[in-house]
């Protein structure tokens, strides 16, 4: 009788391995097609932020990064499934890792377009000592790309370039500028050029102007920064103190992790938590917006 049952449990096994591997197999071509066609989009998601940020990515390290991105996704989402059991959990670290590197890329430009800005008063300095030497605005905006680096440099050896070899009049470079870097005192720079293309004027005299004008720009920017420093202080409190309390109760008692991951009201309750973290943040962002 004992000998019927192993041989029942071997065939059942047998039939159940079986039945896995033929269903991957039959599978695994449609999720491949459909890792390939996620990670197609993240590649061009991905080569049109490098070209922004003047990252100079090539072809295969935009495919590693995007195959990379997609894996991580998968990879963590299996991990907690794993560790907690809970697919509604597993689902949103996967959403989590799914938005990193959007996270990414906006942090990288802001930093970049706040670099940008403080370089300009020296970038306008430069345009001024080129207009007083007598060369033209072209080659005042090319002085720039040559004597500075960084943000700066790189969009504004882009203007020189699109004028001097993509046969572009400085009107259209200056347009395309303006609705590339998201920088008010750089739209307000273009502005004041293009305008003084079309219809004429002293380039250096506004030149001096505008460099006077965004230096004070900056020092009240630096002053409302240093007056908002403590509500931005308490966003990042904020963002810190609740998971702290929430290890802090969760070492100290070890029923709690099985009360919160094991159980659905446990699990209500981090999403309720989660909820009030995030809109706790967005309220101090958008009260800071409103100061700024």
């Amino acid at each position: 009788m004992s000998g019927g049952n192993n041989v029942l449990i071997a065939l059942a096994s047998l039939l159940v391995f079986t039945s896995v591997f033929l269903i991957v197999r039959a599978g695994y071509p449609v999720l491949r097609r459909l890792f390939d066609a996620r990670a197609s989009r993240d590649m061009a998601r991905f080569e049109a932020w490098s070209n922004e940020l003047f990252l100079r990515w090539s072809p295969q390290k935009v495919r590693q990064a995007a195959y990379a991105a997609n894996l991580a996704m998968i990879f963590v989402g299996l991990f907690v499934l794993a560790v907690t059991g809970r697919t509604v959990f597993a689902i949103a670290s996967a959403a989590a890792v799914f938005f990193v590197p959007t996270l990414l890329y906006r942090r990288y430009r802001q930093k970049r377009l706040e670099r940008l800005e403080t370089q300009l008063p020296d970038a306008l300095n430069i345009m001024v000592s080129s207009a007083r030497s007598g060369r033209s605005l072209p080659q005042a905006m090319a002085a720039v790309g040559e004597k500075m680096s960084g943000p700066v440099e790189e969009e504004f050896s882009l203007m020189a370039r699109e004028y001097r070899d993509g046969g572009m009049s400085l009107e259209g470079v200056l347009e395309r500028a303006k609705a590339r870097v998201n920088v008010e005192s750089f739209r307000m720079i273009c502005s004041a050029l293009i305008i003084n293309s079309t219809r004429g004027g002293d380039v250096l005299n506004i030149l001096e102007r505008m460099s006077d004008s965004i230096r004070e720009l900056q020092k009240l920017k630096k002053k409302l920064r240093t007056e908002t420093a403590e509500v931005r202080a308490q966003e990042k409190i904020i963002l810190v103190i609740t998971p702290a309390f929430g290890l802090l109760m969760c070492a100290f008692d070890a029923d709690i992790p099985r009360l919160l991951f094991g159980t659905i009201p446990g699990n209500v309750l981090l999403v309720i938590v989660a909820v009030l973290q995030i809109t706790a943040i967005w309220w101090v962002r958008q009260i800071v917006r409103a100061t700024v």
